[in-house]
């Protein structure tokens, strides 16, 4: 969180919060409690960084190693 400093940081503020859209809609959808599960998965990246496959399964609202799932997203489609 600390990353970035200054007006630096609010680009990369805005952008996760519109990333934040798609987990947050899929709890949603899920009918599970969106509050605590984003705060979960956010706790999650944060202290896992080096573990970055954490998601949201589709069907249940739950944080879940989206590996397990079998989901995996290439690099070059994040560099784009």
């Amino acid at each position: 969180d600390d990353f970035f400093q200054g007006v630096e940081k609010y680009p990369y503020k805005a952008v996760s919060r519109a990333l934040e859209i798609i987990p947050r809609t899929l709890i949603q959808n899920c009918g599970a409690n969106v509050i605590k599960q984003l705060t979960v998965l956010r706790a999650k990246h944060h202290q896992q960084a080096d573990q970055f496959s954490w998601g949201i399964d589709g069907e249940t609202g739950q944080i879940v190693d989206m590996h397990q799932f079998g989901i995996w997203e290439p690099i070059a489609v994040k560099m784009q």
